[in-house]
């Protein structure tokens, strides 16, 4: 095949390696080089390498593992050229000796995905990026960058931040790491519980983040998979395992409807209007089987559960019952007031108030609605008012409500079903409003 023939093929073969195993891949050029920044510049040119080398000589048997071993090389010679030779080795069997590094296994990168511990090395990049001498932003957009590739691009959109504020988080998060001595190892037992919070709180990220976007479900994926890895590394006793099964559980009930949320055009689906066979059934089961483990736990040592469980027990409230009509909106409610006394914030006193309205009557919806702080400003306050308001029958406030929350709608889609209910709703008030006689 003609090089110029080659060409695309390859450059869809490498972006396809790069991005499932980007993570792996970097993690195994850190644990060899030591140099976070070293580290993505030696990916970035064994990638174009690659182009090169793979249109002419054809794929490797491992894409992934070539990318690998050439990284490392590079990585090498990078730090040669910036320090000098005997520098460099210097620095290189320092970091060796004080358990810092992984040593290169010196293959060529084909037999086992880059070299033995490469998914330990994925975790420990994880821990990382999640070390408490980090701010949460940065931690955050770290693990974005490093652990999934995304470009600053694409983190400065999910943080909502610009992508040159997120290009000098990054930059201080990598100079935090060198200038503090921030080992890239597992933590000690002792040191774990106190990573655990800021883990948890990256992986959530990611899931939510794949939950909001149909085209980026994979991203809820990755979470979970994370989730496991944090949850297992934790002792069964340590406190710290009951959140990070919560999470987890609370990740597999909302994943278990991914089939159902969206209809053959994208357009999300409402849950009641799901169609609950295609659920995940197994998903919803292991949940259960986590959320009751952790209950039993936190009884048995009478400690008080955290957030992720709480929203765990809330989610499977949703995904348990067959029927739309058998959800148990007193204990969600409930569950939901609990969970604003654990980490209340507008959007969760909101969704309070949606299940407070369907468990007691609208009025009562309203009445915890009336305490969100700053409500005015988001259109979710306006379109949980405008819900139940048209059950309370106050057609007219809710017409207005319709109104305003659709104003302040970020997407076209919401800001399109808002007004559609706001226009049915004007219909009903035209119909049913009373007739002036002369």
């Amino acid at each position: 095949m003609p090089a110029a023939d080659a060409a695309a093929p390859v450059a869809a073969t490498l972006a396809r390696v790069v991005a499932a195993d980007h993570a792996r891949i970097v993690a195994a050029v850190i644990a060899t080089v030591g140099d976070w920044q070293v580290a993505e510049d030696a990916l970035q040119d064994a990638c174009e390498r690659a182009l090169t080398s793979w249109a002419h000589d054809g794929l490797p048997a491992n894409p992934a593992g070539w990318l690998v071993t050439t990284a490392r090389r590079r990585g090498i010679d990078l730090l040669r050229r910036a320090a000098g030779r005997e520098s460099t080795a210097q620095r290189y069997g320092s970091a060796l000796e004080r358990g810092l590094l992984a040593p290169d296994d010196g293959g060529d990168g084909d037999d086992g995905g880059g070299g033995p511990g490469i998914g330990d090395d994925r975790l420990r990049l994880v821990l990382t990026c999640a070390h408490p001498a980090l701010p949460l932003q940065a931690r955050v957009a770290l693990t974005l960058r490093t652990v999934l590739g995304w470009t600053p691009a694409e983190i400065a959109r999910s943080l909502l931040s610009t992508e040159a504020a997120i290009d000098k988080r990054l930059v201080r998060a990598r100079a935090k790491i060198a200038h503090a001595g921030i080992p890239y190892r597992l933590p000690s037992p002792q040191d774990l519980p106190g990573r655990i919070d800021g883990v948890l709180a990256v992986v959530h990220l990611l899931f939510t983040t794949g939950y909001a976007d149909a085209g980026r479900a994979e991203l809820m994926a990755e979470a979970v998979r994370l989730g496991r890895l944090v949850r297992d590394l934790l002792e069964p006793a340590a406190p710290e395992r009951c959140e990070a099964s919560g999470l987890l559980a609370l990740m597999l009930a909302q994943r278990s409807r991914q089939r159902a949320r969206f209809d053959a055009d994208g357009e999300p689906v409402l849950m009641d209007r799901q169609d609950r066979s295609l659920w995940d059934r197994d998903a919803v089961a292991e949940a259960r089987h986590l959320l009751d483990e952790v209950l039993q736990h936190a009884a048995h040592r009478r400690r008080p559960v955290g957030r992720y469980v709480l929203q765990a027990a809330i989610a499977l409230e949703h995904a348990q019952p067959r029927e739309a009509g058998d959800t148990d909106w007193v204990r969600i409610a409930e569950l939901h007031r609990l969970l604003d006394r654990v980490a209340g914030s507008p959007a969760q006193r909101i969704a309070w108030a949606v299940a407070a309205g369907r468990a007691h009557g609208p009025l009562r919806g309203l009445e915890v609605l009336d305490g969100v702080r700053r409500g005015e400003g988001l259109h979710l306050f306006h379109a949980a008012r405008a819900d139940l308001l048209e059950a309370a029958g106050q057609l007219a406030e809710a017409e207005r409500a319709y109104a305003r929350a659709a104003g302040l709608a970020p997407g076209a889609g919401e800001r399109a079903a808002l007004s559609a209910r706001q226009r049915a709703l004007a219909d009903r008030c035209t119909r049913t409003a009373p007739t002036t006689r002369p």
